[in-house]
This record gives structure tokens, sequence and C-alpha cells, in this order.
């Protein structure tokens, strides 16, 4: 994942060559860290007029960026070689990092990761993508209007332990939706299926100590949903038991969906913690 040195004036002079797309695949890169070649796809080149047109200008464009030296895929590829490019995994070069932090996009968190992460990492990073992508897809087709976005760890949050000291909640992302007349507001947790039932409820207890210190609630005047998207019906249907029967756990504070479910947020199927606008 080495990539060449560009000085600034050449950066300079690569930043008025971008297009207004370009510029967006490189923010998402900045905001997601990895994403494959499909999920760029689906937030940049929907409009196409064909799945087989998207996919082209999708490659084309990729491969410009690449040229540039502002972004690179990981050897790995989502889906193994059988995916093709589809399966790459992209993220952001130095130069990459550099170029947006010139372009001085407000609030953009750039990372650079000079290192193939490990297949953890990687899976739960590419999974985070897709709640994400997913989430745009809901709101481009009129689910919902999303109004704010945030990954981890920029949505985490620090707040006063028990016995003193600083704790931080980690959730995966942080969204506010509208619907209507209300703004709905959501925890995000991705499950992989790695850990056992009983490391999610911990997880829910730590929730359930941030939701007790009203700092959160300072902000906005109610407390997030916090859904857990997990892999298959299956694993969703033993998290539900387990939250169901844990103790100390506001239990209608949580939901545990699958990916093809988000489109439902805020509606009847995954009940929202909002405050009318």
């Amino acid at each position: 994942m080495n990539s060449q040195r560009i000085s600034r004036p050449q950066l300079e002079s690569i930043r008025q060559g971008l297009t207004d797309r370009d510029t967006a695949i490189l923010e998402s890169l900045a905001r997601h860290r990895l994403i494959t070649s499909q999920q760029i796809l689906r937030l940049h080149f929907w409009d196409h007029a064909s799945d087989s047109a998207a996919t082209r200008s999708t490659n084309r464009a990729l491969a410009r960026l690449a040229d540039m030296s502002l972004i690179t895929h990981l050897q790995r590829r989502i889906g193994g070689v059988r995916a093709g490019s589809s399966g790459n995994v992209w993220t952001l070069t130095e130069p990459g990092a550099r170029l947006l932090q010139l372009i001085g996009t407000e609030g953009l968190p750039v990372r650079f990761r000079p290192h193939e992460p490990t297949n953890s990492f990687l899976e739960h990073t590419i999974a985070t993508t897709e709640v994400s992508v997913r989430l745009s897809e809901a709101a481009r087709g009129g689910a919902f209007t999303l109004l704010e976005l945030r990954r981890e760890p920029d949505c985490w949050r620090a707040h006063s332990g028990t016995h003193g000291g600083v704790l931080q909640l980690k959730p995966d992302l942080y969204a506010v939706t509208a619907s209507g007349d209300y703004e709905d507001y959501w925890f995000f947790e991705v499950d992989r299926s790695t850990e056992p039932p009983s490391r999610i409820v911990r997880t829910c207890l730590k929730y359930e100590h941030y939701r007790s210190t009203g700092a959160e609630q300072k902000l906005t005047g109610v407390f997030p949903a916090v859904v857990w998207v997990v892999p298959n019906a299956k694993r969703a249907a033993t998290l539900r038991a387990h939250i169901a029967s844990a103790q100390d756990l506001t239990h209608e504070m949580y939901a545990v969906v699958v990916p093809e479910e988000l489109e439902s947020l805020g509606g009847a199927g995954i009940k929202a913690s909002g405050a009318q606008l």
C-alpha cells in the first residue's frame, strides 16, 4: 500500500482537474475508511441508465483516482477473486488524505491507513459502511430524510464513570433522520455474529449507564434508540431474546434488525427516539 510522494504544488494541480464526483468519492473514503467498488457505485453512480454503464463509470473513476495516487485498493477482495473488480476494497493514500486537507471540507474525518487491515477489522468496517450506504439509499428513495450521519470515532461519546474518570461509549454509527414533523435519533452497533450474546447485553448496559448521565439528553432532549444490525434472521432472533430477558435494560430502547430492514427506520418496524420539529 505504498503511495507516491506528491508535493503540494502537484496536489494543487491535481485538485484543479478533479470533478465534483471525484471529490465526493474521496470524501466517502475519508468518512468510511474502507469501501468496496460496489458500494462506491451505489453511492455515486446510481443514476446511470443501466447497471453495466454504472459499473464502467465507477471503474473508470476509481482507476483515474488510483492513477493519480489518491486512492489504492487492498490486496484482498470482498467475495474473493471471483468478485472481480466489484470486490475491490478502496482506501485513501497519504496524498489523497493530504488533498482533502487542502480542500478543507469542514467536519470531514480524513484518515490514512498505511497497512493492510486484519480480516476482522476489514469485515467489520465494510459491514458498517454497508449500513451507511443503505441509509443513504433509503433516504434517496424517500423513506426518510437523513439529516446527519457520523461514523466512529466521530460519533463516540465521552462521559463520567460511576467512580470517576472518563469512559467512552463507542457506537459504530450515529444518525439523525426526519419523517414528517419528527426528528429521530439513532445509535448503530454492527454485529458480525463473532461475539457471544452476553457481550452484546454488556454493551447495552454501557448505553444504559450513559443514558443515566443525562449528557445526551441535554443535547437534543431525547436519548437515541440503539439499533443492532446483524447478518441474518437467526442471529436477530437470538439477540432479541437475550436483550428481552436481560435485567436492568430499558427494552424498548433497543432494536435488532438485518440490513434489509434499515429502510423501515422510524416506521412501525423500528421504533425511534425522537423529538418534534
